[in-house]
């Protein structure tokens, strides 16, 4: 786990007054060190088993106050369900039209992109959400699979 980025993450709790639970400290544990960008179930699914007293309320609960505190970013894509991104540093996503995994992608001049909007549209930016969309590696092995058995 980076110790610091969870530090960080409490440091805004302590800041913000906010009490500082076991379930909320296992939620919170569990997003700093994902790669993944879980559900809220998966994250229930994760802690359910090793971590008594928690419910999927709770894990919904703590997502909300961590997406309103800044810590976490809420992923939506289409009908499926949101995702759950833990990350201070900026970057964008790269999703799998197939199976839904998202991927970060940490690119230095992202506020290039936006300093560039702002001189073309006039606007004042304030941030970013840039997804790229195509399959996975392993979607793109699996779905070859499936043309060659159906040719």
């Amino acid at each position: 786990m980076s110790e610091k980025r969870y530090q960080d993450a409490l440091t805004v709790l302590r800041r913000n007054q906010i009490r500082i639970t076991p379930q909320r400290q296992a939620v919170l544990k569990l997003l700093v060190n994902s790669r993944s960008h879980p559900t809220a179930e998966a994250i229930f699914n994760k802690l359910k088993d090793d971590f008594t007293g928690i419910s999927i309320g709770t894990v919904y609960n703590n997502l909300r106050l961590f997406k309103k505190l800044g810590i976490i970013q809420e992923l939506t894509y289409g009908n499926e369900p949101s995702h759950f991104d833990y990350a201070q540093v900026q970057h964008f996503h790269v999703v799998c039209q197939h199976c839904g995994k998202v991927v970060d992608v940490f690119y230095p001049d992202l506020t290039r992109i936006e300093r560039l909007a702002e001189k073309i549209t006039g606007y004042q930016t304030s941030g970013n959400n840039i997804e790229v969309y195509g399959l996975c590696p392993d979607c793109q092995v699996l779905l070859a699979q499936e043309h060659n058995r159906e040719a």
